[in-house]
């Protein structure tokens, strides 16, 4: 039996498979150079070993430039499916809460810590306080709450026995006279009000139960859920792209890359491509096959 016509297409295939594994493998091995008489061979170290550096910022740049973009993450948290993931876990966790005994300071508490609770809770009545003393600065309380007064004074003592020595200009000058003892108060101890105004309502509103909350806010959970929801959007609208930026992911990318060793490296893109990889060599096994048939045909 004349077996010469499949010699040439089974030595193909057989250089084929190891030409294609040999390249494969060489892409990972040898991990360090290899010298001989003080020069380095080529192709040594392997391509990945030799390049890891650069691929590790090429990664970085293309995950960062284009699979975790500004858009793509921003398109991720403000997805309808996360809106819906947000409103469930509210919704779940106001119904196991609804019947609680807990206070709402033992909650924010069991959450973030007390030392932290308490840090926070400072913090925000702070800025509470400072924003409504501004506000009320611009209000111009003085010359409003004058004019009220003073109208409201006028008009009650109207048909009584004080009512011939209220004139125009009496008027006028109580008016001035109140705003000015108005603003003058509003600017010593207008934030010492406020702080204390917030301080107690503040502690007030800590110290109730939530069953006592659930059942005064039963109605309006559906808004507080939206509340919520609306806050965390414009939360990731306003910050998303300074906390990337803070985040630098290509950075992140490629010092995680860069510090694993050349094993581990090869371990993750195998995990990776080893299907790929292993039909490359069987391709190649395929291409010399072809090719000693059509040496053999020629």
């Amino acid at each position: 039996m004349n077996l010469s016509f499949i010699v040439g297409p089974v030595v193909g295939a057989v250089i084929g498979l190891i030409t294609n594994g040999i390249a494969i493998r060489m892409l990972f091995r040898p991990l360090k150079p290899v010298k001989i008489f003080g020069i380095t061979l080529p192709f040594t170290p392997g391509l990945i070993p030799k390049e890891k550096s650069r691929i590790a910022k090429s990664l970085g740049d293309v995950v960062a430039s284009e699979l975790l973009n500004e858009n793509v993450i921003k398109n991720g948290l403000l997805s309808p499916e996360m809106d819906e993931k947000i409103a469930i876990t509210l919704n779940n966790f106001i119904d196991r809460k609804s019947t609680s005994e807990e206070t709402l300071r033992e909650v924010f508490f069991s959450f973030v810590g007390e030392e932290q609770g308490l840090s926070i809770a400072d913090e925000v009545s702070h800025k509470i306080v400072d924003f409504s003393y501004e506000r009320m600065k611009k209000l111009e309380l003085g010359a409003l709450l004058s004019e009220i007064a003073v109208t409201e004074i006028a008009a009650n003592l109207q048909g009584s026995m004080f009512s011939m020595l209220i004139s125009d200009n009496l008027i006028a000058s109580a008016k001035v006279k109140m705003s000015e003892i108005i603003e003058k108060l509003i600017a010593e101890r207008g934030a010492e009000i406020l702080d204390n105004i917030v301080q107690k309502e503040g502690a007030n509103l800590m110290d109730k139960k939530l069953c006592d909350l659930y059942a005064q806010y039963e109605e309006r959970m559906p808004e507080f859920v939206d509340w919520v929801i609306n806050t965390y959007h414009m939360l990731i609208e306003k910050n998303i792209r300074a906390l990337l930026h803070a985040v630098d992911l290509s950075q992140l990318v490629e010092n995680q890359i860069n510090s694993y060793d050349v094993l581990t490296f090869e371990k993750i893109i195998l995990d990776i491509m080893s299907k790929e990889l292993n039909a490359i060599v069987w391709l190649g096994g395929l291409l010399g096959f072809v090719m000693g048939l059509i040496m053999l045909i020629v």
